[in-house]
């Protein structure tokens, strides 16, 4: 038996603060192996390094394992890079201890080389850990000699393998006062190749589905343990092809359980009565993958829907009082002066939601945007993509971009660019009781309050 002490680095607050489930995940699949494991928060804990640092030495742990879960705010107008504060926690980690150091999480995945090289851990893992973490640790103590730095998951987890976890009570209680969800994942991976996209890096291109009675399962725990009065479905989409969410959203309302949830889906032709359910079963915010603001440039990025699937989508579901919230990325591939203004047109007509604008593509490898940046020169493949490296289309100036969005947008409370929402005004709401993004908030003026 190993003690371990796992951490997440997450400190980024926007759109809303996110428990940390994958280091949970990973405690508990430790856990089931007869380790000894103990969570920290940076963010619970107010980022701060020198407690950390107390706390290893405390612990005295054999290993720690940090959850990192992205490079950098992924905002070109606000950019910020989070490795410095990785490296951070690792060095006051080797202060305080003599700890073989494990990276993991999705931003890891992403970058592993590059990450594993700046930090200066013992290992990284490429992948999921719940199994991979565990048998590094024993073939270590074991004595088996351990040829790589960095370990790949091999084995996809199935759908039914991943199990429902007990949350840290600590966590929840502080997750809850500051946004006032909680999260549960219903399957793993993603079919769609949308072009920046790293989800199909990060958990495979085939949907690995959990048992509807888990999934719901694991809800009632969340609102009977923990108290959760609004909870996240974290899928990268949560509807599929074969219609397994409206699966569990039946399943919700069979059990007659309806706190609120929201999640994210892909715009498509819904029909009516599959929103009704949706609504029934307690759905109350959507943050849709829409992306792109006209059909050309929707196309371009590899989005396998059209503008008039999301004006259908919006409209339905805005008719059932579920609020909308589209995340748009000018200045993509095939953006041009006549895409901008066809695409503030058509977000001008949207209603009944609220939109965030952004001007750039983040490039990552293994996407088809990291591939077409390399044809059209806009990187090599000696480019740092550790730091913040955008994409923007040769055809439209981004200077001229920005201004145009600022005009559109300007005077309306339900258009946000080109920052995020101001996270002292977020958090005042959620301490005053308010659940969900607040983009809800604005949409339902407030209706949104715990009771």
């Amino acid at each position: 038996m190993s003690k371990i002490v796992l951490i997440s680095c997450n400190n980024t607050q926007e759109p809303y603060p996110v428990y940390p489930l994958g280091m949970t995940m990973i405690a508990e699949a430790a856990r089931s192996r007869g380790h000894q494991v103990f969570e920290w928060d940076m963010l619970f804990n107010n980022n701060s390094l020198a407690d950390l640092g107390l706390y290893i030495e405390k612990q005295q742990p054999d290993f720690v394992g940090m959850s990192l879960r992205n490079i950098d705010s992924v905002n070109f107008n606000q950019q910020e890079s989070y490795i410095a504060d990785y490296k951070s926690i690792a060095d006051q980690v080797r202060k305080s201890s003599d700890a073989k150091i494990i990276l993991g999480g999705s931003a890891f995945t992403i970058l592993p080389e590059e990450i594993l090289s700046t930090i200066g851990a013992d290992f990284g893992i490429v992948g999921e850990g719940e199994f991979t973490f565990c048998n590094l640790i024993e073939n270590i103590n074991s004595g088996k000699t351990i040829d790589t730095k960095i370990i790949h998951s091999t084995q996809p987890i199935d759908g039914d393998q991943i199990l429902i976890v007990r949350r840290n009570k600590e966590l929840t209680e502080f997750y809850l006062k500051k946004g006032g969800m909680l999260n549960v994942q219903t399957k793993r991976g993603c079919p769609h190749r949308c072009a920046y996209c790293s989800y199909p890096v990060l958990e495979g291109r085939v949907y690995r589905q959990r048992p509807v009675a888990d999934v719901v399962d694991e809800i009632e725990m969340l609102i009977n343990q923990y108290n959760a009065d609004y909870y996240s479905i974290t899928d990268s989409v949560f509807n599929d092809s074969t219609d397994e969410y409206l699966k569990i959203a039946e399943e919700l309302v069979r059990r007659e359980i309806t706190v609120p949830w929201m999640c994210f889906l892909r715009p498509d032709y819904f029909k009516t009565d599959e929103v009704k359910l949706l609504k029934r079963s307690g759905l109350s915010s959507v943050e849709w993958g829409t992306d792109c603001a006209s059909d050309t440039t929707l196309a371009a990025m590899q989005k396998d829907f059209n503008w008039e699937q999301v004006v259908h989508s919006n409209k339905l579901f805005a008719d059932q009082q579920i609020a909308n919230g589209h995340f748009i990325i000018f200045g993509g591939p095939g953006e041009t002066r006549q895409t901008v203004k066809e695409g503030l047109k058509n977000i001008a007509a949207l209603e009944n939601c609220v939109v965030f604008g952004s001007i750039g593509v983040r490039i990552f490898p293994h996407t088809r945007m990291y591939e077409r940046a390399l044809e059209e020169k806009n990187i090599n493949k000696d480019t740092n993509l550790l730091e913040p490296v955008f994409y923007f289309s040769e055809h439209v100036d981004h200077e001229w971009m920005h201004q145009q969005i600022l005009e559109s947008f300007y005077g309306r409370a339900d258009r946000i660019y080109p920052g995020g929402m101001d996270l002292v005004k977020i958090s005042a709401f959620h301490l005053l009781g308010y659940r969900g993004p607040l983009w809800d908030y604005i949409l339902k003026k407030g209706r949104t309050r715990r009771k």
